[in-house]
């Protein structure tokens, strides 16, 4: 019998157990201001932080997806979490070629209604209910933070550029929401 996890981080360290021998790095503000270029030369930062140090990161990570037009995948923790941040993403989605917007949005008439570029998913009743993830395509592959709710305000989780962790992070979402998720998306004419 295969082992069911309801955590998604667990999920992930039990494939890659190697991930929990990297020692927790202070991302707060107080400690160093990170930048997009930072994550990505350190390839794997693990971290224990609070919502302003992930907030700051997942802007980094949309920034880069509007700037070198790539796809881009959020997830919101609350339909509420999405409102916050709801006109800024309208407006950051226009040009990127394909947004999967995944929220606990438990009435479909609440969840938002995103130009035809943007999927929006319900992750109601999941293992994604408590997660934060944003990713984007680089170079490599998808890269991007992944993190869990472990309350008071505070997630833990990590950031990695390794195209086998996030495209795991990517198979466990798939399989949670049962949907694809093509970071491979091509635009199309009429698409």
């Amino acid at each position: 019998m295969k082992l069911e996890y309801k955590s998604m981080i667990d999920e992930l360290f039990s494939e890659f157990p190697k991930l929990l021998d990297v020692k927790i790095t202070d991302i707060t503000d107080h400690n160093v201001l990170w930048y997009l270029r930072d994550y990505i030369n350190s390839g794997y930062v693990r971290f224990e932080a609070g919502r302003k140090e992930l907030y700051r990161l997942s802007i980094l990570i949309e920034n880069y997806a509007a700037k070198y037009k790539v796809p881009l995948l959020a997830t919101f923790e609350t339909s509420k979490r999405y409102k916050y941040v709801e006109d800024r993403y309208m407006e950051l989605v226009k040009d990127i070629p394909k947004v999967w917007i995944i929220g606990n949005f438990n009435n479909p008439s609440l969840a938002p209604q995103p130009p035809k570029n943007a999927e929006v998913i319900s992750c109601d009743g999941t293992n994604l209910t408590e997660i934060w993830m944003v990713l984007t395509k680089g170079d490599k592959g998808p890269f991007g933070l992944v993190a869990e709710d472990i309350g008071d305000g505070m997630f833990r989780g990590f950031f990695s550029i390794s195209p086998t962790i996030i495209n795991k992070a990517i198979e466990i979402t798939e399989k949670s929401l049962k949907t694809k998720i093509d970071f491979d998306h091509k635009v199309v004419e009429n698409d």
